[in-house]
């Protein structure tokens, strides 16, 4: 950043929060929130041209390898937010050597700047071998609190949607075509599930509540979360439709994973689905049970499922994916 850029940064008000990941889907909500409440953030982006320009919004070109970058983007901040992360890569060390070893520098650098460090950790490191992403996540939470003097908060969130997001496309494609799939667990699988403005609330929130050094579970509106099929009922009404619910086993699922990675491969892409994401899929218990978080920072989701869905179906439309 020149000594202008940082100059500029110094008028535009009081308190500075700066945030990893802010180009991705969750991170495009959080710097919108910040933006509206009047706080500076300093991001850090491969390409800051991906970033909107708007005041108050500063930019530090790098990625979480240049440990450079990151001194100078936390340089000043109160707060550091870390969104940045992988959750589909080639291997599992690609897995760890973002998702943990990553953290564990951009932890180390806020520590030295004396920041609030906020990891945005996943549901799945509950069960950290489920799958080479739950994994990393979990060994990220581990780098994180080794971190030394680190005032630092890990937020398990669970899985989210919202306007932004592509990754659910597929399941709205499919729940619009009149299926809703299902795992064939002995019991109904459960989840969480938050909308992103709400997530970003509880990013927000972690900056000034809640007491340091913990792992919290983050929570949706209900206390024991979603099964699969509610979730493709509720989605059904948000469409007007009623899909016919389809229980899928999981040694089906399986073939049809290891398939699509195998095209995926010999057609030289990049997989488009992850490894182990089928034991995610079929994992019993995705919810956060006991959900101390709000407990402990006063926060709670605003956004109920039905208006959720109502408000990502628009915004797929808008961007003629829908």
């Amino acid at each position: 950043m020149t000594t202008a850029g940082k100059d500029a940064e110094k008028d535009a008000g009081q308190g500075l929060v700066a945030v990893t990941g802010a180009t991705g889907f969750i991170g495009a909500a959080l710097i919108d929130k910040l933006l509206d409440r009047g706080v500076r953030v300093r991001a850090l982006a491969r390409n800051p041209a991906r970033l909107k320009r708007a005041n108050n919004l500063y930019t530090e070109q790098g990625d979480l390898d240049d440990e450079a970058a990151l001194i100078r983007l936390v340089d000043g901040a109160g707060a550091v937010i870390h969104l940045a992360g992988v959750t589909n890569a080639p291997t599992e060390q690609d897995y760890l050597k973002i998702n943990a070893a990553g953290a564990g520098r951009a932890a180390g650098a806020a520590a030295k700047a004396g920041a609030r460090f906020i990891y945005a950790s996943s549901m799945s490191a509950r069960a950290p071998d489920a799958s080479p992403y739950a994994m990393s996540k979990f060994e990220g939470e581990r780098a994180v609190a080794a971190a030394k003097r680190c005032e630092f908060l890990s937020l398990r969130l669970p899985a989210i949607y919202g306007p932004g997001d592509v990754g659910t496309l597929p399941y709205f494609k499919l729940i619009k075509s009149g299926f809703a799939l299902e795992p064939a667990t002995d019991e109904p699988a459960r989840a969480s599930l938050l909308f992103v403005e709400d997530a970003a609330e509880a990013l927000l929130a972690a900056i000034t509540k809640a007491e340091p050094g913990v792992v919290y579970e983050v929570g949706d509106d209900k206390p024991d979360g979603y099964s699969w099929a509610e979730i493709g009922k509720a989605l059904g009404d948000a469409f007007g439709a009623s899909p016919i619910a389809v229980r899928v086993p999981k040694p089906a699922v399986a073939l049809y994973h290891q398939g699509v990675r195998a095209a995926d491969r010999a057609l030289g892409r990049a997989p488009s689905m992850r490894q182990g994401q089928v034991n995610e899929f079929f994992h019993p218990d995705w919810v956060a049970r006991d959900n101390l978080f709000s407990k402990a920072a006063g926060w709670a989701p605003t956004t109920p499922l039905a208006e959720g869905f109502a408000k990502t179906i628009r915004w797929y439309q808008e961007q003629d994916l829908l």
